[in-house]
């Protein structure tokens, strides 16, 4: 009987794809974001993501050690790349008032709502569950984000733009308002025949997020 042939393959290194080793990489990201913002965390197993990506199941496993890894990975780079965007956006209205800032930066967000809104969805699923990863999201994210807000937003009340409150409740306020039409967009399309990702949808709601929270004077 003849020998197998050897493989030409390192010990412990899996077989690649013909995409580089960044674009797997992102692919399997983009692929965990979307099936953890879907079914959970509890709900989504590796070899779902390596298919989702169109990767093998090693492949996953070598660029992330086990789910969990994955999992904080995969929204990190989310994150990552949404304080990217955003601190580039409110760094380009320097020089401008505070309340135009704002507006300016509250319709950016918006947009980012209506692109990612695997980003709240993630966040319920795991708030619900109330796990190790939720005091995760609360250290590595939301304070860290809502810190930064809180110092914007006594700035504003003082200044009589905005109404008086507990920051941490005008925060909430904003954030819930602006993801839930994409947060629960087949709920949406269904009862209302909307598309919520449609461009002028989006500016809409924008428009009617800043005139619900900002005082005119």
């Amino acid at each position: 009987m003849n020998a197998a042939a050897p493989s030409s393959r390192p010990r412990g290194r899996p077989a690649r794809d013909a995409r580089s080793v960044e674009e797997t990489r992102a692919a399997i990201l983009s692929a965990a974001l979307t099936l953890f913002s879907e079914r959970g965390f509890e709900g989504v197993a590796l070899r779902d993501i390596a298919a989702r990506a169109g990767v093998e199941h090693s492949l996953v496993r070598y660029h992330f050690t086990d789910k969990a890894s994955l999992w904080r990975a995969a929204l990190r780079d989310l994150i990552d790349r949404m304080n990217a965007a955003r601190g580039a956006h409110w760094r380009s209205t320097r020089g401008q008032p505070l309340i135009e800032r704002f507006k300016a930066s509250l319709r950016d967000y918006v947009r980012y709502c209506a692109r990612h809104p695997e980003h709240a969805r993630i966040m319920v699923h795991e708030t619900v569950a109330d796990t190790d990863r939720t005091v995760w999201i609360a250290e590595q994210i939301v304070g860290p984000q809502h810190r930064a807000a809180r110092r914007t937003l006594e700035a504003l009340m003082d200044e009589g733009w905005l109404p008086r409150m507990e920051p941490r409740r005008l925060i909430y306020m904003l954030s819930a308002a602006a993801q839930a039409p994409f947060t629960l967009a087949g709920e949406l399309r269904h009862a209302y025949g909307v598309d919520p990702s449609q461009e002028a949808e989006i500016e809409a709601h924008a428009d009617a997020l800043i005139a619900m929270f900002v005082r005119e004077r």
